[in-house]
């Protein structure tokens, strides 16, 4: 549940009549298949469906500029909650490095209002591959550990964005802030989702709560929008 966005963004937040039209927050965080933007930073976001945890979900593939792929994170909207369900990071050379597994406690209701915070503690467990290191070893082992989570996640309301040539009218943004970790206090991340897209801008915010510029990530690219 990270994030962070470069100055082709913004607008306000929708007025109270026009709420109605919007999107809610569960169809802001549906994911598209197929959709893959670059980013300023250089890296690329894939939207996928596969298996995880022996379910198909969707999922969206970070991409390091460089053609790696760094990691997929999966989610599942179902029952009027989005469950953020877990995430596999991978070697260079496509092997798994780890695979995260959320507890079901990781939802956020999918019809959250405008000013709405939800409190998400949930139970992180982790497995990780290590693989052979020449001349040491000669088997593949793996290890777990669980962690508490705990976020707080607050729906801002709507805005209007213009990126990489394309205009969202209506993107859902939210402030998250960790409350429970080794970050806890008053840094977090302002984070933009698109209906389709998943999240397409994201500010990093300072122990003070104020925006940090250089550390804006945003789509500057639309490369395929099935």
């Amino acid at each position: 549940m990270k994030a962070a966005w470069c100055g082709m963004a913004a607008a306000s937040v929708f007025a109270a009549a026009s709420v109605q039209a919007a999107p809610t927050v569960g169809e802001c965080m549906e994911l598209t298949t197929g959709i893959k933007f670059s980013k300023n930073n250089g890296d690329a976001q894939v939207n996928v469906e596969e298996m995880f945890e022996g379910k198909k979900q969707k999922g969206t593939q970070l991409i390091l500029d460089g053609g790696v792929l760094l990691a997929t994170s999966y989610q599942d909207i179902r029952d009027g909650q989005v469950f953020l369900t877990g995430a596999i990071h991978y070697n260079e050379d496509g092997t798994v490095r780890s695979k995260n597994v959320y507890t079901p406690q990781s939802a956020i209701p999918a019809n959250m209002r405008p000013g709405q915070e939800v409190r998400v503690q949930f139970t992180d467990t982790q497995t990780s591959t290590h693989y052979p290191l020449a001349g040491l070893s000669d088997k593949i082992t793996t290890s777990t550990r669980t962690d508490k989570r705990d976020f707080s996640i607050t729906f801002l309301g709507w805005e209007r964005l213009e990126l990489g040539g394309r205009r969202f009218p209506d993107a859902c943004k939210f402030e998250l802030r960790d409350v429970g970790g080794k970050s806890k206090g008053k840094s977090g991340e302002y984070v933009w989702y698109a209906q389709g897209y998943g999240a397409i801008m994201t500010d990093k915010l300072d122990k003070d709560g104020d925006v940090q510029p250089a550390y804006r990530i945003a789509l500057t690219k639309i490369i395929s929008a099935p």
